[in-house]
Parts: structure tokens; C-alpha cells; sequence
């Protein structure tokens, strides 16, 4: 009798320490995202949560949480939003179940980022209120809710709400001065949020204002060549240019360029922007001597640091494209504008309309109405066409055909750019501008 009991005590024993298929599923994913095997992760995950549709006693609602989040972070990493948002979904879901409510903030967080990168940042709104009367609640003084502010800021920045978005920020900022004092690589953060807003706004004196506030609480935190201040002096540099301040403006970008070469040396990858960034400053100066050795530099590291297909080298062959055609070095713009259209699989709208205004200029207008053709193609299956970049090429195109004395071709190009802006109008919508989310500034 003894024996039996030792030996159903032994198979109890042995039955609770082996692992269900749920947990060796999670656990074998969650060592594969260790060793970066994703595919390997994703396949496990996957056969976690279908899992958890077997009844289970011995497993907890906080593993299948788990479950839940790990796949939403693949899917959200692979660009599966709808996805990503269904699982973050359902461990929020999972966890209210539980009454843990003051736990929720990792799993909404994913919510609002699977709606903000699908285009839905209105839905992420209410998501990030949440986020942030949790955190307040929990603890008012906690440094995550300054980031919750600043995290509101940008959702904001994106639909245009630019009170809500200067609010926000303004809170986020209010929030760390009263927490670490006025001069902190955060506070600094803050007052760069504030001046996009500004420059947002088309207010260039108060946003210059601030970034200068946020660069010399950097410089004294940070150091004068700490590789954080790159980001405020571009900001400053591209401001001035904007306002046509080129000296200004050069100087800035000439110190953001040194900052990086003396931390990263000469051939890094982000010395290339650096370098354009001045070459630009250069050609809207009318330096254009000046800007091409800058131009040819940031090229060849490009060329060196990236993949023969690499955008970056596409937009770098463009941009000397761009500066020989103000030359009218035709001949050396063209084969720029080739390899740049060539890398960007003959699709590419800049490309070809680069090309169609070089040929009109060369006044080799039947190439130039193939390129314009091509180009209006594709803006109109790819943006719509009333969209504005395509009602630009229109026009560009009918100003060709005028050059052509193709007046009738003209004058039926233009009546279809009126009829597409009239649309364009009547939705009065504003122009939505890249996504600016809260600025870190670097401490290395």
C-alpha cells in the first residue's frame, strides 16, 4: 500500500513539474526573440495563444497576458498593426478580468502604438488619456508621466491640434521643472517639443527661442561637443534657412558636422545627412561651388556605408542631380537622375519628374512628355489624384506643353489640374505633416 501511494505521489510530482504545451511554446519564443530568431519566435507565439483556447487549470491569466503581448510586439516589429492592435486588445481585456487595472499601462501603451503607425492617431488619443490617469494616479511625481504628456504632445502634433499639442508639452515641461529643476537634459527635451510646435505654427521667433533655450541647458549638462546638441543645431540650422539667415545657418550646421566627426570620425553613416544638411545651406545660397564637393562627399559615404539599393544613395545622386540641372550642367545632372531612378526601380515620382524638367530644359520635350506622363502615372494610382504633388506635375506638365506649342494638349492638362484643385478645396482638409514624436536628446 505504501508503495503505491510513494509511486502516485512520484507521478503527481512528475505531471506538475513538466511544462504544458503552452508554456513550451512560450517559453522556446521567448528565448528565439533572445537570440533575434523571429521567425522562430513568431511560430511558437503563435501556437501559445492558440493554446489558450484549451482549458488549462494550471495556467495563469498573467502567462496568457504574456502570450499576448510578445506576439503584439512581433506583429507590431513586422508592420501587422491590425494584428498587433487585436492582441494588445485582448490582454487588456484579460487583465481587467483580473481586476488589475493599475497593470495596464505596458499593454495600452502597445494599443495606442499599433493605432498611431496605422494612421488611426485620433483612436490612440483616449488610449494615451488613459495611459496617463493611471500613471498620474499611481504616482503624480513619477517621470513617466512626463513622457505620458509628451506622448499626448505628438499625437496632438500629428492631427494639427497644435493647442492641445503646446498643452501637452507645455505640462509635460511644468511637470519636470517642478520634479528635477529647470536645467536637465529632460527639461532640455521639453523646450525642444515646444519649439516644433512653434515652428509648426509658422511662429520661427519663438521656436528659435526655445530650441536656444533647450541647446544651452544641453551644452552645460551635456558639454559643448556632446553628440545630443546635433539634433537641437539642426533644428536651429534649418530654421535659419528656412528665413534665408544662410550665415547663420551654415555656422550651426558647420558645428553640428565637427560634433559628429570628432565622435564618429569621417566615414560614419550620420555624417552624410550632417553633410547635406550644409550643402543644401550651400545651394540655396547660390554657392553651388561650394555645395558640390559637400554634395560628392555625403554620396560617397553613402555609397560606402549603405546597400547599392539604398534610398539614401537614390536621394544623394538626386540632390547633385538637382544642383547640376541649376547649373544647366545638363550633361552631368542626367546620369544622376538615371542611377537614382534605376536604384528606385523605375517608380519613383521625384525621380521622373526630376528627369521630365531636365529634358524640357535640354529641350528634348518628347522625352520630357514620356517622363511626365510616367510621373503623373504613378502620383495618381499612388497619392490620388487630388492630391497636390499631383496637381504640381500637371501644371509642370502643361507649362511643357505650352514650350512644345502643344496649346490644346495644354490647355486640356489644366483644365483637369482646376477640376482635381477644386476637389482638393472642397474637402478642406488640412495637409497633414510627418509624425514628430517627443525628442530625446542623446547624453552620449
Amino acid at each position: 500500500m505504501r508503495l503505491i501511494t510513494l509511486l502516485v505521489a512520484a507521478s503527481s510530482l512528475l505531471c506538475a513539474q513538466t511544462p504544458s504545451t503552452f508554456d513550451a511554446h512560450l517559453t522556446a519564443g521567448q528565448a528565439a526573440v533572445q537570440q533575434s530568431r523571429y521567425a522562430e519566435a513568431e511560430t511558437q507565439f503563435r501556437a501559445a495563444v492558440a493554446e489558450i483556447a484549451r482549458p488549462d487549470p494550471n495556467r495563469t491569466p498573467q502567462r496568457e497576458v504574456d502570450a499576448y503581448a510578445a506576439l503584439c510586439d512581433l506583429d507590431l516589429l513586422m508592420s501587422r498593426f491590425d494584428e498587433a492592435i487585436t492582441l494588445a486588445g485582448k490582454a487588456i481585456d484579460t487583465l481587467e478580468a483580473m481586476g488589475q487595472n493599475q497593470d495596464l499601462t505596458p499593454y495600452l501603451s502597445r494599443l495606442a502604438a499599433g493605432y498611431r503607425v496605422s494612421g488611426k492617431t485620433a483612436t490612440a488619443v483616449p488610449v494615451l488619456q488613459r495611459i496617463l490617469t493611471i500613471d498620474q494616479a499611481l504616482s503624480p511625481d513619477d517621470p513617466k508621466v512626463s513622457i505620458d504628456y509628451d506622448k499626448l504632445g505628438s499625437a496632438y502634433l500629428e492631427l494639427l491640434q497644435m493647442d492641445d499639442a503646446r498643452a501637452a508639452y507645455q505640462k509635460a515641461l511644468d511637470t519636470r521643472i517642478s520634479r528635477q529643476g529647470p536645467d536637465t537634459v529632460e527639461v532640455a527635451t521639453s523646450w525642444v517639443n515646444l519649439g516644433v510646435v512653434e515652428e509648426r505654427n509658422a511662429k520661427p521667433e519663438p521656436a528659435q527661442k526655445d530650441w536656444e533655450t533647450a541647446l544651452a541647458i544641453s551644452e552645460a549638462k551635456l558639454g559643448p561637443d556632446a553628440y545630443g546638441l546635433t539634433g537641437i543645431l539642426d533644428r536651429l540650422g534649418r530654421l535659419f534657412s528656412e528665413q534665408k539667415r544662410f550665415g547663420e545657418a551654415e555656422g550651426v550646421f558647420q558645428r553640428s558636422l565637427a560634433i559628429r566627426e570628432k565622435l564618429l570620425g569621417s566615414r560614419h553613416s550620420d555624417i552624410a545627412p550632417a553633410l547635406e544638411n550644409l550643402a543644401w545651406v550651400f545651394f540655396f545660397d547660390g554657392k553651388f561651388i561650394d555645395a558640390e564637393p559637400v554634395f560628392q562627399r555625403a554620396l560617397e559615404i553613402w555609397t560606402a556605408t549603405k546597400e547599392p539599393t539604398s534610398p539614401m544613395i537614390a536621394q544623394a545622386m538626386d540632390n547633385l542631380g538637382t544642383l547640376y540641372s541649376a547649373q544647366k550642367r545638363y550633361a552631368d545632372a542626367e546620369p544622376f537622375f538615371k542611377k537614382a531612378l534605376l536604384i528606385r526601380e523605375t517608380k519613383d515620382i521625384e525621380s521622373l519628374s526630376n528627369l521630365a524638367l531636365l529634358y524640357e530644359a535640354t529641350k528634348d520635350l518628347k522625352r520630357s512628355d514620356d517622363y511626365f506622363q510616367r510621373a503623373i502615372l504613378v502620383s495618381e494610382k499612388g497619392l490620388g489624384g487630388d492630391h497636390g504633388d499631383t496637381t504640381d506635375l500637371l501644371d509642370e506638365y502643361a507649362s511643357m506643353l505650352r514650350t512644345a506649342g502643344r496649346i490644346l494638349d495644354a490647355k486640356k492638362v489644366e483644365a483637369h489640374s482646376k477640376e482635381l484643385k477644386d476637389k482638393l478645396a472642397a474637402l478642406k482638409q488640412p495637409v497633414a505633416t510627418a509624425a514628430t514624436g517627443p525628442i530625446s536628446i542623446q547624453k552620449h
